[in-house]
């Protein structure tokens, strides 16, 4: 039996393949061992590609507006020295909010926290006594007061209980942030490198590019290289679109409620706003932490306050839905609510909050691949929809 070229390549593939995994299996920890190393000599290299993907968000919008023509139709700035310009203004955004963050909000948050458990002590009293005027009121009614008794709290056992939970896990947070921050860049060398591989693949976006697909269509099926190109693209477009819609939301809901708070005189504006800003990043669940954690707060202050401030998020939630939403997202998300609401509940089950994060435009790609794959199946199948089971009057 003569065998064909290509089926001697593919056999010859597989073999070695399969000669390659049995190995790996053999030698299993001295694999695991080579790929951890190989890992932390490349997470530098990894970190500072997340670092340019963050950068081009506002790299992309200082291009627009550079590229903007004056009063003769010429650009603002010529296209040689544009992106260069671009990258420094969106670095030094970057810093600038860095800067604002450590020096104002951190230390706020900070004074926030190591203040919330004197407020609760202070809020024990007061809310003891509503508890016995609400008990003495209800003691003309016997048959209400005997069975809403049982149901009041100790306070001073709840107070302890939310110190504890309080000081334990906000030390858990600033111990497990402090440790990701030192793994995740190691020393200040991978942070230059990190850096200075994002600022180079930046300005060399359209080289790489160009040296990518060399590489791809040279030792690779070209129908093979058109479906990666194909995926990269609608993985960059949503991987985009996503980040600059959710930053840009984030931002004006997060600047409405500072300035709502300082209208109507809430506690703790900038803590909850900034918090807020964090919060609108997650879908879904992202508001409603935001709202539980901000009316904690206010609670403890002053529980009309509380009342108003959740009436306040409520408004401004729905302005936000209906009026600022729409306008903001030029090139929304190709997943309906359904996907999202599992894609976020799943994502951060498996792996955190960065799974909050990251699995709505994951899933989103998906659902567009599948798809796409689906409609091309049916197209090639002469089918528009499968209907397994037709109705009687097809029948008939």
């Amino acid at each position: 039996m003569q065998l064909s070229k290509d089926t001697k390549r593919f056999l010859l593939s597989l073999s070695a393949f399969t000669v390659a995994l049995v190995l790996c299996v053999i030698h299993f920890r001295e694999v695991g061992g080579w790929l951890g190393a190989s890992l932390a000599a490349f997470s530098p290299f990894v970190v500072g590609g997340c670092i340019a993907f963050i950068l081009s968000v506002p790299m992309r919008l200082f291009d627009r507006l550079l590229s903007k023509e004056n009063k003769k139709g010429n650009p603002l700035v010529r296209p040689g020295k544009r992106k260069l310009l671009s990258l420094i203004l969106a670095i030094l955004l970057v810093f600038l909010l860095l800067f604002i963050f450590s020096s104002i909000v951190l230390p706020q948050l900070v004074s926030t926290v190591t203040a919330l458990a004197g407020s609760i002590m202070r809020f024990v009293p007061t809310a003891q006594q509503w508890f016995n005027n609400l008990l003495t009121w209800l003691e003309e009614y016997p048959e209400i007061h005997d069975a809403v008794a049982p149901m009041i709290p100790d306070l001073n056992k709840v107070a302890a209980s939310l110190i504890s939970i309080v000081q334990r896990y906000a030390g858990t947070v600033v111990s497990s942030l402090a440790a990701n921050v030192s793994s995740l860049f190691g020393s200040m060398t991978d942070v230059i490198i990190s850096f200075v591989f994002a600022v180079y693949v930046l300005l060399q976006t359209e080289s790489l590019s160009r040296q990518c697909k060399k590489l791809l269509y040279a030792f690779l099926p070209k129908r093979f290289c058109d479906d990666v190109l194909s995926i990269a693209r609608l993985a960059h477009k949503t991987f985009f679109s996503y980040v600059a819609i959710q930053c840009t939301e984030a931002a004006i809901l997060s600047g409405l409620c500072f300035a709502g708070m300082l209208i109507f005189r809430f506690p703790h504006a900038l803590v909850i706003s900034v918090i807020m800003l964090f919060g609108a990043l997650i879908p879904i669940y992202g508001a409603i932490i935001s709202c539980v954690i901000g009316a904690f707060l206010v609670l403890i202050e002053s529980p009309m306050k509380a009342i108003g401030f959740v009436a306040f998020i409520l408004i401004l939630q729905q302005i936000e839905t209906n009026l600022i939403y729409p306008r903001v997202v030029s090139t929304a998300i190709n997943l309906p609510s359904m996907w999202v609401l599992l894609a976020v509940t799943v994502g951060g089950g498996i792996f955190g909050i960065v799974g909050m994060l990251t699995a709505v435009p994951v899933v989103s790609i998906t659902y567009t691949l599948l798809g796409a794959a689906a409609n091309r199946r049916l197209s090639e199948r002469n089918l528009s929809t499968y209907d397994p089971a037709p109705t009687e009057e097809k029948k008939t």
